[in-house]
């Protein structure tokens, strides 16, 4: 061919290719249904989900026929398919849909729930078998058909010593060959796995380690024992030493270890999968289990286990003392069966070292804080937007003694944000007694390391939603409000400029520098944002359906009327006037300051205490960061009456978190305390004032804690304060 002839038709391709481009010249075909996924009850009833298409086309059911039918049959361009589907008297099934054009092809899957719900379960997932048993029993739960369940056995020591596994209703038997090595186990995996009516594989693991020859395996020892053994740097077992105890951690809550975060956008996921909490038999001793991998992690909760820690290292951490297992694998897992959990119930006064790890029951509590869900954060930080910059959240619980400390919530707990208004009233807060850091609430850049971000010396963490075993009103508490601020609460006529309680009609909230009044809102301080709303969040969750959390005295919830979350996030609206904002904090080498009024007359009680949740929420920081509560019987501000001003106590404040470079001493939600009163001072008063005020001219520069200098014109905002006091 000659090259004329070639070069030609390469110009005749190249043209004819650029029309098949051209938009103008090629439709485009189009059929996909907004979701591929449904599940429906396993009622009688009918589906119905939008289809975009821009021709005709044909639906047929390819799976599920005998109970899922299309009374959609065909369609013409956009349409809505309409699925009728019948009752489902037994387990779940599913159905699956084809939606068809000439030129392409959707699928659809339909989840019918049945009537009946499917369930197997191998409680006993660990066992040791001796030699001369012969065969050994497992107990089987569930209404599965055994059947359809496959196994498999993995070697890890040995081979083919397993001669048989069979299950019947009830009961797995498990036939072994005698082990001839006198001083070494053999260890093996029976992997039991079936495929439910939703075509998920559900799969089962059985760790089998078989005794040596004499029938002696492992040293048991007691938790004190082994704990002798812990040094600070971490010391290695390598003796045959085991331990026996119950499993109090679940995983399923995602809220069992800390997910540290390791740098600006990175958290260690794998923690929380990775840790379990063992606590002696008699409840009194407690280790922190870190297994070597996710998939290692086999302790279920609620579980006698008996763990072979030949291999593993245990360590210990001071101030307060506590004490971690490393390095624990699957195979170490010598027993599990179901047991039964020792209950320790007792107040917060009552906790001792000892009882870190282990699952206690806390009494006579409240979570005082009245507003928000148990991660109230801005999510845009959180895994839910892919930041990775904020693991868990700390939020205040008291109780009936006046002590107070923090309960921490994950934010892969899947329940932390779920719509839930969190309750009002008293009762039990269970959970595992931790001490973990948070250095969001407060830092020491010049101080030991050891005290950044300590918050107490004992925290709590729930293991499930039911763990919150507290009433839902506040009439049902051990306390009563003398006054609450949950907004901003602005009377129509306000010649004061103040705002008044959003509980009762006692007292009012003001800012020291009267000269200055915001022009909208006519007082002397303003509304602003915060990330109390109460859930779901997510980019597919952009309304505020669910609220804030705060219930008024009639029963109606504030808020509803009122646009909130509209990215996701759950970032209130400024008009919704969730928290409070002054920028007008230091002058003449003094602090300005919030100023709360009320009355304490009539009031007698053992027990007055005061909440606070605060930050500093400007984005340009240089906001005040150490801050003084004191209370006085006269609002006199000037320095000459100082003195008619009682500390109640000192307090830092975070800065709100800065995208660009969010440090660890910045807070992606707002820090609640707790400060008891001195009841035989403060009751009995006309009126009483209170007041929070910067007392240091010290400030973040955005690269430090406390290097730079207030600079008026930055935002301190408050979202919560109450005074309250034990009913007699």
């Amino acid at each position: 061919m000659m090259k004329k002839e070639i070069l030609l038709i390469l110009l005749l391709l190249t043209a004819y290719s650029c029309k098949l481009d051209d938009a103008e010249y090629l439709d485009r075909d189009e059929l996909g249904a907004v979701d591929k996924e449904f599940t429906v009850g396993s009622d009688i009833g009918r589906l119905e989900f939008s289809v975009y298409a821009n021709k005709s086309g044909r639906v047929n059911v390819l799976e599920g026929g005998e109970w899922l039918s299309a009374a959609t049959k065909t369609f013409d361009h956009d349409a809505t398919i309409c699925l009728d589907y019948l009752y489902n008297e037994g387990f779940q099934r599913l159905g699956m849909v084809e939606l068809s054009t000439d030129t392409r092809r959707d699928t659809v899957i339909v989840k019918q729930k049945g009537a009946i719900e499917e369930s197997l379960d191998f409680p006993q997932t660990g066992i040791v078998v001796y030699n001369g048993s012969g065969a050994s029993v497992l107990p089987v739960e569930g209404n599965v058909d055994l059947k359809n369940v496959s196994h498999s056995v993995v070697y890890i020591d040995g081979e083919n010593w397993i001669s048989s596994v069979s299950l019947r209703q009830g009961q797995l038997e498990l036939k072994t060959a005698d082990n001839p090595d006198p001083r070494n186990v053999r260890r093996a995996r029976i992997r039991l796995s079936y495929t439910d009516g939703w075509k998920n594989e559900r799969v089962f693991t059985i760790q089998v380690t078989q005794a040596p020859s004499g029938n002696i395996i492992g040293e048991l020892q007691t938790f004190p024992q082994i704990r002798e053994m812990a040094t600070t740097g971490g010391s290695l077992i390598t003796d045959d030493y085991c331990i026996e105890g119950f499993v109090v951690s679940r995983p399923e809550s995602g809220n069992v270890g800390e997910n540290a975060v390791l740098a600006m956008n990175y958290i260690d996921y794998a923690a929380d999968e990775e840790t379990a909490y063992v606590e002696s038999l008699d409840g009194k001793y407690g280790f922190r289990v870190r297994t070597a991998s996710p998939e290692d992690n086999v302790l279920r909760p609620e579980s006698f286990v008996r763990i072979l820690l030949n291999g593993a290292t245990v360590q210990k951490e001071e101030n307060p003392s506590r004490y971690s297992i490393y390095g624990v694998t699957a195979s170490m897992l010598l027993e599990s069966k179901a047991g039964e959990i020792p209950v320790k119930s007792m107040h917060m006064s009552e906790l001792t070292d000892d009882d870190i790890y282990t699952y206690v029951t806390l009494t006579d509590c409240e979570i005082p804080v009245r507003k928000g869900c148990l991660t109230p954060v801005n999510e845009g930080y959180t895994s839910l937007f892919n930041s990775d910059r904020v693991s868990k959240f700390p939020i205040l619980i008291r109780d009936i003694e006046g002590s107070s400390m923090y309960m921490y919530t994950n934010t892969t707990c899947p329940y932390r944000r779920d719509g839930r208004k969190l309750p009002y009233g008293k009762g039990r807060i269970s959970g595992v007694i931790v001490h973990e850091n948070y250095r969001s609430f407060i830092d020491r850049d010049d101080e030991d390391e050891d005290l950044c971000g300590n918050i107490g010396d004992y925290q709590i963490r729930h293991m499930r939603y039911e763990d919150l075993d507290l009433e839902d009103d506040i009439s049902d508490s051990f306390s009563a409000l003398l006054t609450e601020y949950r907004y901003m609460n602005i009377p129509a006529d306000n010649p004061d400029h103040v705002w008044l309680p959003t509980y009762g009609d006692n007292g009012y909230f003001t800012h020291s520098r009267t000269s200055y009044i915001q022009s909208t809102y006519k007082t002397h301080g303003w509304p602003s944002t915060d990330f109390t709303y109460l859930g779901p969040c997510g980019k597919n969750y952009t309304t505020s359906e669910n609220g804030y959390g705060i219930t008024l005295d009639d029963g109606s919830d504030y808020g509803a009327e009122y646009r909130g979350n509209s990215t996701g996030k759950g970032v209130s609206a400024t008009e919704m006037k969730l928290c409070w904002a002054n920028t007008q904090w230091w002058f003449n080498g003094r602090g300005e300051a919030w100023i709360i009024a009320f009355s304490t007359k009539d009031i007698v009680s053992d027990v007055v205490s005061m909440q606070l949740s605060t930050q500093n929420i400007s984005q340009s920081l240089r906001t005040p960061r150490y801050w003084k509560a004191e209370w006085s019987l006269s609002c006199d501000m000037s320095a000459s009456a100082d003195d008619q001003w009682h500390l109640i106590a000192r307090y830092v404040v975070p800065d709100v978190g800065i995208n660009s470079n969010t440090l660890p001493s910045q807070s992606l939600g707002f820090k609640q305390m707790d400060f008891p009163l001195p009841a035989d001072e403060i009751l009995g008063h006309e009126q009483v004032y209170i007041r929070l005020m910067p007392c240091e001219n010290k400030a973040s520069s955005g690269n430090d804690y406390d290097s730079s200098t207030i600079v008026n014109g930055n935002g301190n905002a408050i979202n919560y304060f109450a005074i309250r006091y034990n009913k007699q």
